[in-house]
């Protein structure tokens, strides 16, 4: 007789938001909310260009989802909601794809040829960046390279 197992993937390690709700008029502080401001967002501190350009095809794809008509027509701003969203634990963002519709349509039009590890590695970045902003996920990752 064999026992059986769950193993939970670590890419389901939940980011917990560090402050309050931010303000629409300090919103463009926080996210790149036009697809110029991505385009100029700077992620020198990537060490790896791969990397960076995985994030800023989540940014875009935010961006895209922003404008996709299931989407707009419900005036739902993509970067609030997920500041708000957690996947599930026993799913994280590689299996979440489907369950959520905002979530599946990030997803959906991100350009980038992703595995399900490069995948849930680039929304978690995005969960970060949408829950704390990109000066934090800046000061954190530079902070982290330093020790």
């Amino acid at each position: 007789m064999s026992a059986t197992a769950t193993i939970v993937a670590p890419e389901s390690v939940a980011v917990h938001m560090e402050r309050a709700p931010i303000p629409e008029e300090e919103e463009e502080e926080y996210w790149p909310l036009t697809l110029d401001a991505v385009t100029n967002c700077d992620l020198s501190y990537y060490a790896c260009s791969h990397s960076a350009n995985m994030v800023r095809d989540g940014m875009f794809a935010i961006l895209r989802a922003n404008e996709d008509p299931s989407i707009k027509t419900r005036e739902i701003n993509v970067w609030k909601y997920l500041s708000q969203y957690s996947p599930p634990s026993d799913r994280g963002f590689i299996f979440s794809a489907g369950h959520d519709d905002i979530v599946t349509r990030v997803q959906y039009h991100m350009e980038t040829g992703h595995s399900g590890c490069s995948m849930g590695w680039t929304m978690r970045q995005i969960e970060f960046i949408a829950k704390n902003g990109l000066p934090a996920h800046r000061k954190l990752f530079l902070e982290n390279r330093r020790q």
